[in-house]
């Protein structure tokens, strides 16, 4: 006989009477499916203390059995003959279902937010995009208003602690209940700040995300209006959009925030200069185009055809000392003009992009005659008039769409620290190398390092473009700074910056230009990690400063990940993800676990646990289309500076660069022979930034900068 398998699970119930004494049971057998029919009579039979004779019966009989109920089964499948009777079979089972069921639960609606949000961000039309940065700016400051109170009242009582404790006579009892009293204030402070601070949250996401679905629909409805696809967009006005969404949402139940109400009042009469709802033009034109911005003062004026125009007043100590370094004067201006007035930014455009300052003069020699103030507008614009001319028809300003290439070489106000921007190479050489003006070349030039965010003033840097396989070729950028992980997740004091980096961010979100940082911890700072208060506290302090309005926040985040790990511990080599989308200019998070004790005792090798997770985490990137990873090069938690250890033998950090290195190369080289299906695909260049500490000094930078470049082959 052979050996017949279960198709389904079943049970059969069969009434014994086992001699001698003939007594009469019922036994219940549980056919589980996949499994041998033999095999699970003889185990029944085994269970129950059946005579071994009756395992040929018992097996007969389940057999047949089981051949009735898929007869049965099959009887009622062809009863079903055509698509009408299926559905009437369905919808008795649904009324018989809701008849005998308290409540009946629909499927959830489609979270339509994500693609509300990704079309309102690339919007022609800058003033609703520009609307949603002013307003996740107002919802940071109101965060702020409440930490600031919150902490002059900690201040408070913290002083009135100290003046009661000098006034105490000085018995024990009375000093040691003021200090329990002290506790308990600052405990309540704490607590009610925690509370309010997630409330105010909750609110916000929910109104934010609500106030974005609206202005979807709304946007939506004003597109089916117009027949015409080429000027429909530039017919849209944002800001009557906002302002019938707000009408609409003063209408309802619930009372709006304050930063709301703003938005609303501030659309009937403002002409926000220096807006960055400009970013989705200046990313969208073919040339380069520098946004005003209060540090220079536009002025009514035209381009006139030798290229001198006041549209910026530049400051002309800047140029001179930039005409001093060998470029010309139109290059310094312009150069100054794009960078926002930052002459370090300024001359680093110039060393590295300046072809593209001379595209944007040679544009500005052949623009027709306009007032400055058309740059940037969203609105149709009317020409100046006077009593001598006839007034002009409304003229609006044309929407440039790129081609592939041009879209590839265009430039934004995040162009420094967007690398696939800046680092193109060439067909000619495998590898096209920029150089960051070194630390005293600054210093000469501005005759001083501002103590800012490394973020905002990069001090060193030097960038390669590489490309990798023989016949099938990978390019890469790589990209070697002077800087720390939390310097580079520090707060900006500069708002418009700030608004800058939210732009960028928010235009990279749902894309496939995603970037990435990988930050460590050690094994013993996960129990107290998700609550900021082991290892990369600039990065949860970051993370809280604002609400997240994409995800979860970053502790329900790590929750999540802790229940994943349930009682396990977590092991070097381990790492976990987060997906954050109110970080400068960053929106995954690897955190990468590592066992360090010291540099000396925590040696790298080939085989280490971490440098299998650092893989892991490269193959999770090339899976994921994730565009730019930054990393600190040697692999050490960013709470200790080995560059400061006097005692340390420096060759100890260049075979733990070198290790690091060798391994990001190996992963390229053995991903560059599996070329992609997708050839759009193929020519997005990943870029990885290698992070030494800022405490290095010019010549071990120097010195990493040859080992990159002696691993990689650079020419």
């Amino acid at each position: 006989m052979e050996p017949i398998k279960i198709l389904k699970d079943n049970m059969v119930d069969l009434k014994f009477v086992i001699p001698p004494s003939n007594k009469k049971c019922m036994l219940t057998i549980h056919l589980k499916k996949d499994k041998l029919l033999l095999d699970v009579v003889r185990e029944f039979i085994d269970d129950n203390n059946i005579p071994c004779y009756l395992e040929n019966s018992l097996l007969s009989v389940v057999e047949h059995l089981i051949q009735e109920s898929l007869r049965i089964d099959t009887e009622r499948d062809n009863k079903i003959k055509s698509e009408s009777d299926a559905i009437n079979i369905r919808k008795n089972l649904v009324s018989k279902y809701k008849k005998h069921t308290v409540r009946y639960n629909d499927a959830p609606a489609e979270d339509i937010f994500p693609k509300a949000y990704h079309n309102l961000v690339h919007s022609p039309v800058p003033s609703i995009f520009d609307t949603l940065l002013q307003l996740e700016q107002g919802y940071k400051q109101a965060i702020k208003d409440i930490v600031s109170a919150s902490d002059s009242e900690l201040e408070c009582i913290q002083s009135r602690h100290h003046k009661e404790i000098e006034t105490e006579s000085g018995c024990n009892n009375g000093i040691n209940n003021l200090i329990e009293k002290y506790r308990e204030d600052v405990e309540y402070n704490q607590a009610a700040l925690a509370s309010e601070l997630e409330e105010i949250k909750r609110q916000q996401k929910s109104e934010y995300c609500d106030l974005v679905v609206k202005l979807y629909e709304a946007h939506q409805r004003s597109l089916s209006v117009h027949q015409s696809a080429t000027d429909l967009n530039m017919r849209l006005d944002g800001k009557e959009i906002v302002s019938e969404v707000i009408s609409s949402l003063k209408k309802s139940k619930y009372e709006l925030s304050k930063e709301v109400l703003k938005l609303d009042q501030g659309h009937d009469t403002r002409s926000r200069h220096g807006s960055i709802s400009s970013l989705s033009e200046i990313i969208s034109s073919p040339v380069m185009t520098a946004p005003p911005s209060p540090m220079f003062s536009p002025v009514i004026s035209s381009f006139s055809g030798n290229g001198e125009d006041n549209y910026f007043n530049v400051d002309l100590k800047m140029i001179d000392d930039i005409e001093e370094m060998g470029f010309n004067h139109d290059q310094a201006r312009m150069a100054l003009e794009m960078a926002n007035g930052n002459k370090e930014q300024a001359v680093n455009l110039l060393c590295e992009q300046l072809d593209k300052i001379d595209a944007q003069i040679a544009n500005n020699l052949i623009l027709p005659p306009r007032r400055a103030s058309m740059l940037f507008a969203s609105s149709p614009l009317k020409e100046p008039s006077n009593g001598k001319q006839k007034s002009k028809p409304p003229r609006r300003p044309k929407l440039t769409v790129l081609t592939k290439q041009e879209k590839k070489n265009s430039w934004s106000p995040m162009s420094l620290f967007n690398p696939k921007q800046q680092m193109i190479p060439t067909p000619s050489t495998p590898v096209k190398r920029f150089g960051w003006l070194s630390r005293k070349v600054m210093d000469d030039v501005n005759g001083h390092i501002p103590n800012l965010n490394l973020a905002d003033n990069p001090q060193m840097m030097e960038s390669f473009t590489i490309s990798l396989g023989n016949q099938v070729k990978s390019t890469h950028n790589l990209k070697l700074s002077l800087s720390d992980t939390d310097d580079l997740l520090k707060s900006s004091n500069d708002t418009a910056r700030d608004m800058a980096y939210k732009a960028q961010t928010a235009a990279n979100l749902y894309s496939q230009k995603l970037t990435a940082i990988v930050l460590l911890l050690t094994p013993k700072d996960w129990p107290k990690y998700k609550l900021g208060k082991s290892a990369n506290r600039a990065f949860f302090a970051r993370c809280k400063e604002s609400t997240e309005f994409h995800f979860k926040d970053v502790e329900s985040q790590l929750e999540a990940i802790e229940k994943d790990f349930d009682k396990s511990e977590i092991q070097e080599g381990d790492f976990f993800i987060t997906k954050h989308s109110n970080l400068p200019l960053i929106h995954v998070v690897f955190h990468l676990v590592i066992e360090f004790e010291s540099i000396t005792s925590s040696e790298l090798t080939q085989r280490s646990h971490v440098m299998e997770g650092l893989r892991n985490i490269l193959r999770t990137i090339d899976r994921f289309d994730i565009a730019s990873i930054s990393l600190p090069l040697l692999l050490i938690p960013s709470n200790i500076d080995p560059f400061t250890n006097v005692i340390l033998d420096e060759n100890i950090l260049y075979k733990r660069g070198e290790l690091v290195l060798k391994c990001i190369k190996g992963f390229m080289m053995q991903n560059s022979g599996m070329p992609n299906n997708d050839g759009e695909k193929e020519e997005a260049a990943k870029t990885v930034s290698f992070l030494l500490s800022k405490n290095a000094t010019e010549k071990q930078f120097h010195n990493f900068r040859n080992l990159l470049t002696r691993i990689f082959k650079t020419s």
